[in-house]
């Protein structure tokens, strides 16, 4: 038989270690001298410390290793390495994005010398039901007038109770020219009892959304979506569905442009063709 220091220098598992596995009851003394209270451990155990490392090493707790020496049932074993296996690739995913979006950040603000930098955040939507209009227009210059009338046809016609600001949904065009899907709305706990001409969309909650905050007259305000396009194209992301516009603080609120306050979303999902 080993003393515990002569197996701990073996199995290369400490003195306090071992006794805590004998308080856990992972790996019991052999024997323990009912005079001295010296622990002894057998040859043989050694394999028994070795299968508790090799454990360890795979990221599994104290209770599951536990479990694991105390059956003999392969299946079983063999179930619990599988789960394992899943939740470490799952990880390790997480952290190949969490590094893509690391490498995207420094791009971004290496190309950021003389303009503002937009801080790209990533957040989870809640859902929302939104009421408003939607309709193609022709340029960017038709947005705003196309917004002002869809509020007054909310607040001043059907009398529309929002609970939040404004959005607007950028859909794609299947056409090339410079013609804009838009939909403008608001979100709303109750629909009105009659809205004809109104359209009613509902966003699911729980979408990974890719955000940045623009300040100012919205006649820069491409120079965050340029910012939002540059760390999208270095993030091993891909834009899903319509991007958005939340003005959270906007000419309802002041006349005052430099105090337009608006938040860019685009929805995302991870790009499967980018390793």
């Amino acid at each position: 038989m080993l003393r515990i220091g002569e197996f701990a220098r073996l199995s290369q598992i400490s003195i306090k270690m071992l006794r805590h596995y004998d308080a856990l009851g992972i790996l019991l003394p052999s024997h323990i001298d009912p005079e001295s209270g010296y622990r002894f451990y057998e040859m043989a155990q050694l394999a028994d410390a070795v299968r508790i490392l090799a454990l360890k090493d795979c990221g599994f707790s104290l209770e599951e290793i536990a479990r694991f020496l105390h059956t003999q049932d392969n299946a079983s074993i063999e179930t619990l390495l599988q789960q394992r296996l899943v939740a470490q690739q799952q990880i390790v995913a997480t952290e190949q994005a969490r590094l893509q979006r690391l490498h995207a950040r420094v791009e971004q603000l290496a190309s950021a010398e003389n303009v503002p930098r937009y801080d790209v955040a990533l957040k989870r939507s809640e859902p929302l039901t939104l009421i408003g209009e939607r309709q193609s227009v022709a340029s960017t210059e038709e947005i705003g007038p196309f917004a002002q009338a869809v509020a007054r046809h909310l607040f001043e016609v059907h009398h529309v109770v929002s609970n939040g600001p404004l959005i607007h949904l950028y859909f794609e065009e299947d056409s090339n020219d410079e013609a804009l899907d838009l939909f403008v709305g608001t979100p709303a706990a109750t629909l009105p009892y009659a809205h004809d001409g109104l359209c009613v969309m509902r966003l699911p909650g729980g979408e990974l959304m890719a955000c940045v905050i623009y300040q100012g007259d919205y006649i820069n305000i491409q120079r965050a979506y340029a910012a939002l396009d540059s760390w999208l194209s270095m993030s091993g992301y891909r834009v899903k569905g319509p991007a958005r516009e939340i003005y959270h603080h906007s000419p309802v609120h002041t006349t005052d442009p430099e105090m337009y306050l608006t938040e860019i979303q685009y929805s995302i999902i991870a790009d499967k063709a980018i390793p």
